[in-house]
């Protein structure tokens, strides 16, 4: 794959382009902050279309990637030798990320798309004019994710649903590179003084799929549906916080008002949760309103095999897409989403061309995708939550704070780490991922891995008898947890590996492996009968994402450690309602003390939206929240 396809500087609508030179192996580029690395491709000066972005915790002296070519880390894949991107502070998004000095280096390798710049400005420009241009042909992409729920914005929960949705539904709002917010279907937002009304401005020019038009009377229609009960909303109700209800100005403006203060309302509406649906179709169809999908967006749906594949066709009115698209329809005639559960399937597909992109790579996999001529890798971080154990605070045994420490203590993430990723994904020392805003590394130790502490507070718990098993006993009961995960590797395989972990101390962990649906569903439910489960949720500002876990109001909901107090719900709420970044800084260092002191959940992995694309495939990359966007995206033969 010719790296002018993947790694092209992106452009905005006015043809801006970020400063271009040459880069060679071991320099940095002067505009675009780029370090490359030489890789075994014989002469030719040709990168494949992807680039290892490194997060650095760093002492100025040392890099992961070495500026010079001597000094080489094994990291992950940067081991590989590929381009890699050291993120300047001229880069706002991760400014709030580099601020704590350290005295060592934590490298965190992710993968980004669109970072290269050419050694030139012809193919660049070739490359404009092309992607300029109407395109044709149908992109089939393959997800593993055969058990989502629905592909209702307002309803659904799973971010692989999103990667649907999102292509069928506008969104008010938008966030570019850097995570700066980008008119969508609003074209203005105004707070109030106290941040507890705001005005949203529309775009007049808007219309469905079905013909209706957009209005402010729409909009606030949806804001109604997100909130409504009978929606049972898992992401866009808690979204909107605590929304009172709307004002019609007229046409294009509607006042917007919450009970408490909102600052972050406008990082909310970028949601793809958050996005717009008609009015008219959601009156038409009812309750069977996921068999229509209804938006305005560039992609219109055409027909679902449920747990098979989704069809959807382009919009061929399209003209009011946000300014880090390109202007017009999308390029793509058609798009078919697959779902295929099994790893090797969705590599061979890939391979034989049946399936242009496929998203989780494994792994193990990642050499053999990048080695083949015909595919490359792509990736981008998701930082946010980590994917990690919560506990449920309310059932036995882990009700009890020893026996979730113990927990804690007994697992090594490390080796979880190199036995199922082989070490790319990043290892997560707490509950939050590095990289998200407002982390607080301080936290990373308080539950090291310390197997003879384990067996101390188990001990103390009074399990000191063991049975012929292994596990251990209290009052003629064994010590059993029942754990409940999704299919997949990324689920399965952590799961038996903290399995066995766990019998080194005597616990015994009962992998239970149920659809997302029911595991979510399950560890909300005040009556649950789980003590663990493997959960994740991506966002680069963790506002928004602990509010909805960790507040009393989503108890039986999205509480899955059901555990709240005053002191948290003020945080979390205080959290929201200012804009002021120093002080949002303490109120969530606040938070993570009480989640970490408290001992809610253990993080296991960083996880990173690792892709293999053909090399038939221009133009894809991934935004903020590191979903796939496909609207710049052509096909070649």
């Amino acid at each position: 794959m010719p790296w002018t396809r993947a790694c092209r500087c992106v452009r905005n609508r006015e043809h801006k382009r970020r400063t271009r030179g040459p880069v060679f192996p071991g320099c940095r580029h002067p505009a675009s902050g780029l370090v490359t690395l030489p890789r075994a491709l014989g002469e030719s000066a040709r990168w494949h279309g992807f680039c290892v972005a490194v997060r650095l915790w760093i002492e100025p002296q040392r890099f992961l990637c070495p500026i010079d070519g001597q000094q080489q880390q094994s990291a992950g894949l940067l081991s590989r030798g590929f381009p890699c991107r050291i993120f300047g502070s001229n880069n706002t998004m991760l400014k709030n990320r580099l601020r704590t000095p350290w005295i060592w280096l934590i490298a965190t390798v992710v993968l980004v798309a669109g970072c290269v710049a050419p050694t030139g400005d012809a193919p660049a420009m070739e490359e404009d004019a092309a992607m300029e241009s109407m395109g044709s042909g149908t992109l089939t992409i393959g997800i593993r994710n055969v058990d989502y729920d629905t592909f209702d914005p307002h309803a659904s929960a799973f971010t692989q649903s999103a990667y649907v949705f999102r292509n069928i539904f506008d969104r008010l709002i938008y966030l570019d590179d850097d995570a700066n917010y980008v008119a969508g279907l609003a074209t203005a937002w105004e707070a109030s003084d106290d941040a507890t009304e705001w005005t949203l401005t529309l775009r007049d020019d808007v219309t469905f799929h079905d013909g209706s038009a957009f209005t402010a009377d729409v909009l606030k229609f949806n804001f109604d549906r997100m909130k409504d009960p009978a929606t049972e909303s898992k992401q866009a109700g808690p979204l909107l916080g605590s929304y009172t209800g709307s004002e019609v100005v007229d046409d294009t403006t509607l006042k917007v008002t919450f009970e408490t203060p909102y600052a972050l309302f406008p990082f909310a509406l970028s949601s793809p949760f958050m996005g717009i649906v008609s009015q008219q179709a959601v009156e038409e169809h009812g309750d069977n309103f996921s068999d229509a999908l209804i938006g305005s967006g560039p992609f219109k749906f055409v027909s679902e095999i449920p747990g098979n594949e989704v069809v959807l066709e382009r919009n061929d009115d399209y003209n009011w897409g946000p300014s880090i698209f390109h202007e017009g329809p999308a390029h793509l005639e058609s798009v078919v989403f697959r779902f295929i559960l099994e790893e090797e399937a969705r590599l061979s597909a890939l391979e034989t061309g049946e399936i242009l992109i496929i998203d989780e790579v494994p792994p193990a996999a990642v050499d053999r995708v990048q080695g083949n001529p015909d595919t490359s890798v792509l990736g981008a971080p998701k930082v946010g939550l980590a994917r990690g154990i919560h506990f449920n605070t309310t059932y036995p045994p882990t009700d009890d704070i020893r026996m979730r420490q113990a927990f804690m203590h007994a697992i090594d993430r490390e080796e979880i780490d190199q036995i199922v990723f082989k070490g790319v994904y990043p290892v997560a020392y707490q509950l939050l991922t590095r990289g998200v805003k407002f982390y607080d590394a301080s936290f990373e130790n308080m539950f090291p891995y310390d197997p003879e502490r384990s067996v101390e507070l188990l001990e103390e718990m009074g399990y000191t008898e063991i049975n012929d098993d292994g596990y251990r006993m209290k009052d003629g009961e064994v010590l059993s947890l029942f754990h409940a995960t999704f299919p997949g590797y990324v689920a399965e395989l952590p799961a038996e590996v903290i399995q066995a972990q766990l019998k080194r101390v005597g616990i015994e962990f009962l992998v239970n492996v149920m659809t997302g649906t029911a595991m979510m569903d399950g560890m909300a439910s005040m009556d649950s009968t789980f003590n663990t489960a493997l959960i994740g949720t991506y966002s680069p500002d963790p506002g928004l994402f602990l509010d909805r876990m960790y507040h009393s109001s989503t108890l039986g909901t999205r509480n899955w450690s059901k555990w709240a107090n005053d002191e948290l719900d003020a945080l979390l709420r205080r959290g929201l309602e200012t804009g002021d970044e120093a002080e949002r800084a303490e109120i969530y260092a606040e938070v993570q003390r009480i989640i970490n002191e408290n001992a809610l959940g253990a993080g296991i992995y960083a996880n990173v939206s690792i892709f293999g694309v053909s090399s038939k495939v221009d133009g894809f990359r991934f935004d903020p929240y590191a979903h796939p966007e496909i609207f710049d995206v052509s096909v070649t033969e």
